[in-house]
């Protein structure tokens, strides 16, 4: 595949080799070359069918959903315009003009962070577009076409190709101008570091990144960075210099953390203190993932993030306090969330399936109420939730609340075990319990209408088990 280069930084045209007899030709176009210019994966291929004067744009979608694209005619001919929006490219604000039709077999790249459009110049014209990541409708955006600050010359466009008016859709014509417009668009990689990545949680939000795109990402455990050394977390940080960090790591050992106050404060806490000072020092956005467990369970209704806090456990106490240290850093998300289950790491639903294949009736709590919470659809908020300035304390979790005793009477539900479940009262619990055990909240239900007012709603946790059994069964853990 040839390419060639536009007068915009990162946009290429490019053009396949052809293979041709008299019958015809053969061409095909590879991923890997996409690739190699910044195109994440081939998402979707679609195709629009349009007629002359037909103007679609200028379209892109927003972050984290931001597509990179290669477009080309199959049928008639187009002249594709795109404009750089990245507001740190030496081309930022310009435009380019490129014909595409089938006989010049011209395939034109347009990166993440471009407006993108192109108006028919014939009847019946058929253009195609690869994308690289998911359409979003409630992502989907665009500036006004003929924004005169852009300097498109529409006007000597349409009567070179004798178009009398452009047609457009009712969307379209009322597009904002780009001085009307917060576009947050760069052509410098975002910088993502993510403690904890062994987790559940933090495993998931690597995944998540890589699918959106992004690539500059340091991933790191205890074994990379001990966060309860403060030299050492300020080598790495002060180095590596991130952008945003997902603060994953934590002692989450919640009975043992009872008779192991002083490791669980030096994680929870001190760990947690070492990292706010630092994203305040390289200016970066801070992620920290708190815990229902901050709440004693006693209040009627839902809990809001208003409500007073009174932990029971030295888990709460630990994970509070380090809210307090992360509340320093004005950049911060600090998620309220519960009940986590997620592909890489132990939890209930693997504890659940295990027992199931050896006993006949399993004990479970009944008294205890909350939302269990995938940390798939979690990671992919937190994601969105980082291209934004949205800044405060958030409760996250799946939709819809249960006891822990119902949440495993679906889970043997739907893998089809035949062990019963006995509904038993905290209290009977413990009672029975040869161990320590912390003090749990009874009321785990967190009110999200904060959370929905300012970005969306999780999926139901019934929803979310479903998917996760699936994920399972395709890893062979189920």
């Amino acid at each position: 595949m040839k390419k060639k280069k536009t007068k915009l930084e990162d946009a290429y045209i490019l053009i396949p080799e052809r293979f041709g007899d008299r019958r015809g030709y053969f061409e095909s176009i590879k991923e890997r070359d996409l690739h190699e210019l910044g195109f994440n994966r081939v998402f979707q291929v679609s195709n629009s069918l349009s007629n002359k004067g037909i103007l679609r744009g200028l379209h892109f979608q927003k972050n984290p959903y931001c597509q990179a694209k290669a477009v080309r005619c199959h049928k008639g001919k187009v002249l594709d315009v795109i404009v750089d929006l990245r507001n740190d490219s030496k081309t930022y604000l310009q435009y380019e003009t490129v014909l595409l039709t089938p006989r010049n077999g011209r395939v034109l790249f347009v990166p993440r962070g471009f407006a993108h459009g192109f108006i028919a110049l014939t009847n019946n014209t058929l253009f195609e577009y690869y994308v690289d990541n998911e359409y979003k409708p409630e992502y989907e955006d665009g500036i006004l076409w003929n924004d005169k600050d852009l300097g498109i010359p529409w006007d000597d466009i349409f009567k070179k190709y004798k178009i009398e008016e452009p047609i457009l859709s009712d969307k379209d014509k009322k597009r904002e101008k780009l001085k009307d417009k917060k576009i947050n668009f760069k052509k410098e990689k975002t910088k993502y570091l993510i403690t904890g990545y062994k987790g559940q949680l933090g495993y998931d939000i690597k995944r998540e990144l890589l699918d959106r795109g992004e690539t500059d990402i340091l991933a790191l455990d205890i074994e990379d960075m001990d966060i309860t050394k403060e030299d050492e977390v300020e080598r790495i940080i002060t180095s590596y210099k991130p952008d945003v960090i997902f603060h994953c790591a934590a002692y989450t050992a919640v009975d043992k953390a009872e008779d192991n106050e002083d490791v669980a404060y030096k994680v929870n806490v001190i760990g947690t203190r070492n990292l706010s000072e630092l994203s305040v020092k390289v200016g970066a956005k801070i992620f920290y993932m708190s815990t229902d467990y901050v709440f004693n369970g006693q209040k009627d209704g839902v809990y809001n993030e208003s409500d007073k806090v009174f932990p029971m456990s030295i888990y709460g106490k630990t994970k509070y306090l380090g809210e307090e240290y992360v509340e320093r850093n004005p950049k911060h998300f600090i998620t309220r969330i519960s009940w986590v289950f997620g592909i890489n790491g132990n939890n209930f639903i693997k504890t659940m399936i295990k027992l199931s294949k050896t006993r006949d009736e399993l004990s479970v709590v009944s008294d205890q109420i909350g939302s269990p919470t995938y940390t798939v659809d979690l990671a992919k908020l937190l994601v969105e939730m980082s291209y934004t300035e949205e800044y405060g304390l958030y409760n996250v979790t799946n939709e819809g609340f249960t006891s822990w005793a119902n949440f495993a009477k679906t889970i043997m539900q739907k893998i089809g075990s035949k062990t019963k479940i006995k509904e038993v009262t905290t209290e009977e619990y413990l009672k029975s319990s040869q161990n320590k055990v912390a003090k749990r909240p009874y009321n785990s239900r967190l009110s999200k209408d904060k959370l929905t007012s300012t970005f969306h709603k999780l999926p139901t946790w019934e929803d979310a088990l479903d998917r996760y059994l699936i994920e399972l069964k395709k890893e062979g853990k189920l």
